[in-house]
């Protein structure tokens, strides 16, 4: 398997690509969430980023023209799940109730983090490193480890279809509504 045999300061070109479609994603999404929803936009980016980290893995030799398809998709892959922090951060802002909104965000901020742990630790034992905080991936390791990025965006989709629930066209107001009819209900069922 061949890998992009670039300078530092070639790899440095490629990287202002990733930043400049940082740009343009944030535009798109926005212009994403209106007819899709919250939920809809935030399953959507997921699972393309899903499948274009897969494929980044698997084409790393691949060239079409002078065009690294290993770097196409990674482009596809930082604008689609990338782009979907343009959707989290005011989606975690609506699905709190007011009186949870800032300790909510803060909760939810803090168990994501938890995969700055997770993602290195998985990413060693798929590599089979035996060090386990700073991994060293070979080349082998390249399509199961991009796969295993991947599943983490597929598990976003999961919950953004399935525990999420869609905020468009809703105000604070009747949110905390439907949120606290649902506490209630909770609070009435008797205990087994």
């Amino acid at each position: 398997m061949l890998v992009l045999k670039v300078t530092p300061a070639e790899a440095s070109y490629l990287v202002i690509w990733v930043s400049l479609v940082a740009i343009i994603r944030r535009f798109f999404v926005m212009a994403l969430i209106e007819p899709l929803g919250r939920r809809g936009s935030g399953v959507l980016c997921c699972l393309v980023a899903a499948v274009a980290i897969s494929v980044a893995g698997h084409m790393a030799d691949v060239y079409i023209g002078a065009a690294s398809m290993f770097f196409v998709m990674i482009l596809v892959t930082a604008f689609f799940g990338s782009g979907n922090y343009s959707i989290v951060g005011p989606y975690m802002a609506e699905v709190w109730p007011t009186r949870l909104r800032t300790s909510g965000m803060g909760l939810g901020y803090g168990i994501g983090n938890m995969g700055k742990i997770i993602g290195p630790l998985g990413l060693a034992l798929i590599a089979g490193s035996s060090d386990y905080i700073s991994p060293k991936a070979t080349l082998d390791a390249l399509g199961p480890a991009f796969l295993y990025f991947g599943s983490w965006w597929i598990l976003g989709a999961i919950a953004f279809w399935f525990i999420g629930f869609e905020t468009k066209g809703r105000t604070f107001e009747e949110m905390d509504s439907t949120l606290a009819k649902s506490a209630a209900s909770l609070q009435r069922v008797p205990a087994a």
